[in-house]
């Protein structure tokens, strides 16, 4: 069951960020889960891409995925959107062995149920994802939240902020870009310091 109460931090003295059901909901369903993913992608080998990059395109497609209250095994689902993606990039790489994907699918993975330890670090990587929310362009903190956490259309959107779908576009795809670097390994933990708002202003 999910666990969407208590979704409200206080990034600072005098500001909060409320997080939405859609953020708790990939702090306690998706990112947890992440070590296993990393295990997976090691295995399928896909050419010059590092595990890491076909791990942050899933979360990032999870992040932007319509229906995801409705997805009952966020863990299978994100398995098997790795192998997809996986199989994609060798395809077009021209990658034609495909008996890492054999090898992959005997892997016995481990338990999907999160231990207190992968718990906590879903917990600080919400948070993470909170102040890197907040640390966003207004623009495409504005596009990516009512897009994405409030399900409005594109062309609902777009006119209520006077813009071309082109450039909502191009902002909602900015935003997925910055929220998944500020949430990268390594450097999601600097997030409770302020880095990573740091990193994210100076790409705006």
């Amino acid at each position: 069951m999910l666990r969407l109460s208590a979704c409200l931090f206080a990034t600072s003295r005098d500001h909060v960020t409320v997080i939405r059901p859609i953020d708790c909901w990939f702090a306690q369903e998706v990112l947890p889960h992440e070590r296993e993913l990393l295990i997976v992608a090691r295995r399928l080998r896909t050419g010059s891409d590092e595990p890491q990059d076909l791990v942050q395109d899933v979360f990032a497609r999870m992040l932007t995925t319509e229906g995801w209250s409705a997805i009952a095994n966020p863990r299978t689902y994100m398995l098997q959107m790795l192998r997809n993606i996986a199989i994609d990039r060798m395809r077009r790489a021209k990658i034609v062995d495909f008996r890492h994907f054999a090898d992959a699918d005997e892997y016995d993975l481990p338990d999907d149920a999160p231990d207190p330890h992968r718990i906590v670090e879903g917990r600080q990587q919400m948070k993470a994802f909170a102040e890197a929310l907040h640390a966003l362009p207004e623009r495409c903190r504005v596009v990516f939240e009512r897009r994405r956490i409030e399900g409005q259309s594109p062309r609902q959107i777009a006119s209520e902020l006077g813009v071309s779908l082109s450039t909502l576009e191009k902002r909602l795809a900015r935003a997925i870009h910055l929220l998944t670097r500020a949430l990268e390994p390594g450097r999601a933990g600097d997030a409770s310091d302020g880095a990573a708002s740091e990193r994210l202003r100076q790409e705006r």
